[in-house]
């Protein structure tokens, strides 16, 4: 674990900049939980849009499977990740969860990704939510800079797209072309500021980028502070494909991985977590 007090501290006192980088001393732990439809529990679900029909989730909790033989466990510090299943999955009961998100690929009916903000097993979608959220975005300025905008991505967003056209190192690599800026809607294009938003999906993205086995050497080999490394595998938006994201406090690093600071990264205090 990089830092120590009074150096952790001094990475910390550029918080009043308009932009910063990720502190190598902030960190959590990312829990991935493959998840699949269970047909036995509820019918398969589909649903119509335009005419158009499209698979959807179960939206009663015990309806899936997932799948802890290959869940992975990881720790994100200062933008990058380490695997550290073989060490610390059995440690996991008793960590201090931040922030939870079940995500599923509707491909190859629709290129959208949907999503909740708690595991999918512990409560009913339908009654607890509503359905299913395709992701959406806030539209965020950033702090003295004309005409840039962060986008925050989430499933409560004012906003379908992006707030300005997406960076080709992670267009469509993490977010399908459906969610880009439509250039159509100003004669003055706004500036990218970058991705920011729910911390769990900010994670699944990376992990939809590429198939189930190369999950743990995508995510380690490609994920750098405050950016995204395109890579050229196969993607990972495979039929019914679905996950539960857990992100939890790390017992390693106590100054460094509290519940504001993550909040504060969610929230661009520390620059983008995906930059433009």
């Amino acid at each position: 674990m990089q830092g120590g007090g009074p150096a952790f501290q001094e990475s910390f006192s550029s918080s009043n900049l308009p932009y910063h980088h990720i502190p190598k001393d902030l960190s959590c732990l990312v829990l991935f939980e493959p998840l699949a439809p269970n047909y036995n529990k509820q019918p398969i679900r589909v649903g119509t849009d335009g005419g158009n029909k499209f698979w959807a989730p179960p939206n009663q909790k015990n309806a899936y499977i997932r799948d802890r033989t290959r869940a992975r466990l990881f720790r994100w510090e200062g933008g990058r990740m380490s695997d550290i299943t073989a060490t610390d999955l059995g440690k996991k009961q008793g960590l201090s969860l931040h922030s939870v998100a079940t995500i599923f690929t509707q491909w190859q009916d629709t290129p959208h990704l949907l999503a909740v903000n708690f595991d999918a097993e512990t409560r009913d979608v339908a009654e607890e939510y509503g359905g299913w959220k395709v992701l959406s975005f806030d539209h965020i300025p950033q702090y003295g800079t004309p005409r840039t905008y962060y986008s925050s991505v989430g499933v409560a967003g004012a906003e379908q797209q992006l707030a300005a056209p997406g960076s080709p190192a992670w267009m469509p690599q993490l977010l399908p072309e459906i969610y880009n800026y439509d250039s159509r809607q100003s004669a003055v294009q706004p500036i990218s500021a970058g991705l920011i938003g729910n911390l769990p999906i900010l994670f699944a993205l990376p992990a939809f980028s590429a198939q189930p086995d190369s999950l743990s050497s995508i995510l380690v080999s490609k994920m750098r502070p405050n950016l995204w490394v395109h890579h050229c595998r196969d993607h990972g938006h495979i039929k019914e494909r679905g996950m539960v994201v857990s992100v939890y406090l790390d017992p390693a690093n106590k100054k460094g991985s509290t519940a504001a600071l993550l909040d504060k990264l969610q929230q661009g205090g520390f620059g983008a977590f995906y930059g433009p």
